[in-house]
């Protein structure tokens, strides 16, 4: 983006959203995503109180984008069998390296001090993005007829085999033929 270019919020956003992607909370600084933008320090200083609000910015940009759009989608496809199929084949499609839900939980595993504000701010938005993922996915087998503590149940286990196949794509052993992988968790799922 040229310097003379009015940089918004959310291109501030985004470009804290890529280094968040890429390097963790700590990368989430201001003169490396000012340095990304070609952009002074001082123009993030108009849109940002501090580091921490554009990391929060950067946290609320990953959940529009990853949580928001996936279920509004997800509304829109009214046979919840059907909505199934179509979470779990984009989902278990999509997962490059890993889900960023999972990278930031094993930074935050990792911490020294789990009381710094940008722990704190990611701990929060994980723990508020897993939640509405979950309730979306329960909302599912509960639209396919399960009682809701089995609904809870198979959403976890959803849950669970797509932060799995994050952490086998990160060391190159998730199952290469997508396809047949989608089916066989499908069928688990759906049996």
């Amino acid at each position: 983006m040229p310097r003379t270019a009015r940089l918004s919020r959310d291109d501030w956003a985004a470009a804290a959203l890529d280094a968040l992607e890429q390097g963790g909370a700590a990368a989430v600084a201001i003169e490396p995503v000012a340095a990304r933008l070609g952009a002074s320090k001082s123009s993030c200083y108009w849109l940002f109180a501090n580091r921490e609000a554009l990391l929060e910015a950067a946290l609320d940009r990953w959940e529009h984008v990853q949580t928001d759009r996936v279920i509004a989608w997800l509304a829109g496809i009214p046979e919840p069998a059907e909505r199934l199929r179509a979470l779990v084949r984009g989902a278990l499609a999509s997962v490059a390296g890993a889900d960023l839900a999972l990278s930031l939980l094993a930074e935050l595993r990792n911490a020294a001090d789990v009381s710094d504000a940008a722990a704190v701010a990611v701990r929060r938005a994980v723990d508020r993005v897993s939640r509405r993922r979950l309730a979306a996915i329960e909302a599912i087998f509960t639209d396919l007829g399960h009682p809701a503590e089995h609904a809870r149940h198979l959403a976890a286990a959803g849950y669970s085999v797509y932060l799995g196949t994050a952490a086998l794509r990160r060391i190159d052993a998730a199952p290469a033929d997508t396809d047949a992988y989608v089916d066989a968790v499908l069928a688990a799922l759906l049996r």
